[in-house]
């Protein structure tokens, strides 16, 4: 077997173990995988928000403000996409 074939044998097991399903070559997911991800995605996020806050208030030119700046950057993508109408469900905002 193929380097090529072990590697998709091996992302064909990981997608399924994630939840994914695939039909004629499209792969769908569970409302299960997308919560997982969710779950996941929003811890890396509270992390995140946390290490900003920690660099909050650092010097201008100081390399924690660039790393400050590269997380709110970061923050802020990932908050567009996870919630595109400003606020979390059930949530204050």
């Amino acid at each position: 077997m193929s380097a090529t074939n072990r590697q998709a044998k091996s992302t064909v097991k990981t997608m399924r173990e994630l939840g994914y399903t695939c039909d004629n070559g499209v792969w769908t997911s569970s409302p299960e995988a997308v919560a997982h991800l969710a779950r996941v995605a929003d811890k890396m996020h509270a992390l995140l928000v946390e290490r900003a806050g920690e660099l909050d208030g650092c010097p201008e030119g100081s390399a924690e403000k660039t790393q400050y700046t590269k997380l709110i950057e970061a923050i802020e993508a990932y908050e567009e996409q996870r919630w595109p109408d400003g606020k979390t469900p059930g949530g204050k905002g």
